[in-house]
């Protein structure tokens, strides 16, 4: 970066993010974009996300959203914030700390442009949603590795009404078998999926020899594991399909609930399907 360049940069972003897994994910081409318009960026966000941004912005610096704000308002003066959150007493708190703006970013957007585009407009000239659609994970395209034949399905999510069937995830895995019998099949499950993964494991296809599960104990096994995959990934609309499409794997992704043009994952090879696509409906 020229000293031009960053004479022309504006001071510090404080940004505070909460939520889940993909909320965190959605969020990163705007860190990116942060990057870009100023000097010094804070982060807050749970700890658990922590090795996330370490790899993806090593120039923020990292607090954790669980232990509050008091010692990150010191920091306040001269600095722009962001929050997804409207609560008019923190927001007043953050002003008389000296801060010259907060923005306050809807969470939960049901339709409009895509919720990473929302972000990342309020800053600049508009992107074009494609520019979107790239491995954020990976430190280029052609690091990706495809293999046609492995498959990874993760059944589950942070909300039931946002799961597809069990059933007609082991439909899909019997069908990808058939066309590809020498392929591996893997099941995999988090902590809160205990009751989905005993479901799993009562099925007869769960003995299948090409086929596996596992339990993962945390955020960031999980990732180092994906990130070792090269075939493809199907799950629902969670955190860990965003996942699997930001490190560039080929992904099917199931919408039941909410709007896939607001909340898709972003990765170079996504395919959306919808209630009306269904397995058992297309297969």
């Amino acid at each position: 970066m020229t000293k031009g360049r960053q004479c022309s940069l504006a001071y510090r972003v404080i940004l505070f993010r909460s939520g889940g897994l993909g909320d965190i994910l959605l969020t990163l081409p705007l860190v990116k974009k942060l990057e870009d318009v100023f000097k010094e960026i804070i982060i807050c966000i749970p700890s658990k996300y922590h090795f996330l941004l370490q790899q993806f912005s090593p120039k923020a610096q990292l607090n954790d959203l669980d232990e509050g704000d008091e010692e990150i308002i010191k920091y306040a003066d001269g600095a722009e914030v962001i929050c997804f959150w409207n609560d008019p007493q923190w927001i007043i708190r953050w002003k008389s700390a000296g801060s010259s703006r907060v923005r306050v970013f809807d969470p939960r957007p049901s339709n409009g442009d895509h919720f990473s585009k929302s972000l990342i407009d309020q800053f600049g000239e508009p992107v074009d949603r494609i520019e979107l659609d790239k491995p954020w994970l990976r430190l280029n395209e052609a690091s990706i590795q495809r293999h046609p034949e492995n498959l990874w399905i993760h059944p589950g999510s942070g909300s039931q009404k946002k799961n597809l069937p069990l059933s007609e995830y082991i439909l899909f895995a019997r069908n990808w078998l058939k066309k590809s019998p020498s392929s591996r099949i893997i099941f995999s499950f988090g902590e809160a999926d205990l009751k989905l993964e005993k479901e799993f494991s009562q099925q007869t296809f769960s003995k299948d020899s090409h086929v596996g599960s596992k339990i993962f104990s945390s955020l960031e096994d999980f990732y180092l594991s994906l990130m070792k995959h090269s075939g493809f990934f199907a799950g629902n609309d969670s955190g860990p399909s965003h996942m699997a499409a930001m490190l560039g794997i080929e992904t099917h992704v199931w919408f039941l609930v909410t709007d896939p043009r607001v909340w898709a994952p972003l990765g170079p090879s996504v395919k959306v399907h919808q209630t009306d696509s269904v397995p058992s409906n297309i297969l």
